[in-house]
């Protein structure tokens, strides 16, 4: 009877079996461990000093310089970044922020304090929108600039 006994100790029910299963799953190392960039912590790092040395931050005040250093090391350490419908990842996150300069964060700072209209909820969260749309305007608005556009036009 002890035998028989233990045995049924031993088996695991469907139902135990079932959520052993979703605790391995859970606790996968795969899932937990964070996306491999390559670079040593050092060259982590230094990439990220460089970033923020091209932003000229001394240059803003110390609560706005603060703020944007915040968003652009959330920005930078993020595996990826959400924007509309498409998930970009940190490879292509961190090339962005590597365009980043005083001039683009100035429009930045320039478009933040436009808003007068809306409550923000997460400030960090649009502020990381902001810098990150103003790269990406940086670009384009070269391209649109009607007075660019004449001069080229005639060259």
């Amino acid at each position: 009877e002890s035998v028989a006994a233990e045995a049924q100790k031993v088996m695991p029910s469907k139902k135990e079996k079932r959520k052993i299963d979703r605790s391995q799953i859970e606790v996968s190392p795969s899932v937990l461990e964070p996306a491999y960039d390559g670079l040593t912590d050092e060259e982590r790092e230094d990439d990220f000093l460089n970033i923020l040395d091209a932003c000229e931050l001394t240059s803003f005040t110390p609560g706005t310089a603060l703020v944007f250093e915040n968003a652009i090391e959330r920005l930078y350490y993020s595996d990826s970044y959400r924007i509309g419908n498409a998930t970009l990842p940190q490879s292509r996150v961190r090339a962005k922020l590597r365009r980043l300069d005083g001039m683009i964060l100035r429009e930045a700072e320039r478009k933040l304090h436009e808003n007068q209209e809306q409550n923000v909820k997460n400030s960090t969260a649009y502020t990381m929108a902001v810098l990150f749309n103003c790269i990406a305007e940086s670009e384009s608005d070269l391209l649109v600039d009607p007075y660019l556009n004449v001069l080229s036009s005639t060259a």
